[in-house]
C-alpha cells in the first residue's frame, strides 16, 4: 500500500487582535478627520471590517475578536492598535487622552489578563498604545513612540522599565507635529526589522533625523499619506492597506512586498484604518 501523504498546516506568520464594531459610530471629535454629522454607515462598516479580516487571515495570521460587550457607551473601541503595547506576555496599557476613550482601557484589560497577559501601565499620564508605538530592529530591540498630540513623552522612561527583560531594547521618541497624523501609526509603518515606510512631514526635524539614524526609511506622498497608506497591517510580505494609495502599493512591490487595498472608508471616518483595527500580539 502506498504510503499516504500527512499534510502540514502551514505556519502562522502573526497573532492579531481585533474587536467587532457592534457600536462603532462617529459621535464627538477628538481629531481632524470626525465629524459627527458624517454619519457611518453601521452595515457598511462591519462588511469592511469582516473583509479586513479576512484579508489578514488569508495573509497567513491568526485573529482573535474581542467582542465588546457592554461597551456600547465606548464607540471607538474597534481602533484595538491603541488597547496597548505588548512585549512577550507583558502588555503596557493605554492610557487615553480624551475621556471619550478613557472607558476602553477596562475592557482591554479583562481581555489580555484572561488570555495570560501580564498588564502594567501608569495612568499619570496618557499613553495610546500600539498607536503610538510601533516595534521594529533586530528582535525588535526598538520601540519608536510617537509623541505630543495623544502619548506624553514620561510614558517614555516608564515603558523601558515595565517592559525590559533578558533582551535589551532602545525606546525612541519622535515628536508628531500635523495634527491630522495624531499617532504614529498613521504615519509610520515599519515592513521588516530595518525597513519602514513613513510620510516625514508628520514629525519635527529632530525626529526625522533621529529616525533616520535608526532604520532605512521609504517616503509615501501626502496624497497617499491622507489615504492611511502607512496606516497598514503587515503579515510576512504582504502589505495591507486602504485603497486609493496606489503609488504606495507600486512601491510595496518594488521592495518585495504584496500589497492587498482594502476598503477602509468608514473607519476613516473617525481617523482610522487596517492598523488601527489591530493589535500585534506574540505567537
Amino acid at each position: 500500500m502506498a504510503a499516504t501523504a500527512t499534510k502540514v498546516a502551514p505556519k502562522s506568520l502573526a497573532r492579531i487582535l481585533m474587536c467587532r464594531p457592534t457600536h462603532f459610530r462617529v459621535e464627538y471629535s477628538i481629531n481632524p478627520w470626525m465629524n459627527p454629522a458624517d454619519k457611518v454607515d453601521k452595515e457598511k462598516a462591519m462588511n469592511q471590517w469582516n473583509n479586513l479580516k479576512a484579508t489578514i487571515e488569508k495573509s497567513g495570521a491568526i485573529v482573535d475578536v474581542l467582542e465588546p460587550t457592554g461597551a456600547s457607551h465606548l464607540p471607538d473601541m474597534v481602533f484595538t492598535a491603541n488597547a496597548a503595547v505588548v512585549r512577550g506576555k507583558k502588555a503596557y496599557l493605554a492610557n487615553f487622552h480624551y475621556e471619550e476613550r478613557k472607558g476602553e482601557r477596562h475592557f482591554y484589560e479583562k481581555w489580555l489578563r484572561s488570555h495570560g497577559f501580564e498588564t502594567l501601565g501608569s495612568v499619570d499620564f496618557p499613553f495610546e498604545g500600539a498607536g503610538d508605538a510601533l516595534w521594529a530592529g533586530k528582535n525588535q530591540n526598538k520601540l519608536f513612540c510617537g509623541v505630543g498630540p495623544r502619548t506624553d513623552p514620561r510614558a517614555l522612561s516608564d515603558l523601558a522599565e515595565n517592559l525590559k527583560n533578558e533582551n535589551p531594547f532602545k525606546v525612541l521618541g519622535v515628536r508628531l507635529i500635523d495634527p491630522r497624523f495624531y499617532h504614529i501609526d498613521t504615519c509610520f509603518c515599519p515592513l521588516e526589522e530595518g525597513l519602514a515606510i513613513w510620510f516625514p512631514a508628520a514629525f519635527d526635524q529632530v525626529a526625522q533625523h533621529n529616525m533616520k539614524n535608526e532604520i532605512e526609511l521609504v517616503p509615501v506622498s501626502e496624497k497617499d499619506a491622507k489615504q492611511f497608506s502607512c496606516n497598514a497591517v503587515v503579515v510576512g510580505k504582504t502589505v495591507i492597506l486602504n485603497k486609493g494609495a496606489d503609488d504606495t502599493g507600486k512601491m510595496l512591490q518594488k521592495l518585495g512586498y504584496t500589497p492587498e487595498f482594502v476598503d477602509m472608508s468608514e473607519f476613516i471616518k473617525s481617523g482610522g484604518s487596517a492598523k488601527c483595527c489591530t493589535l500585534a500580539l506574540p505567537m
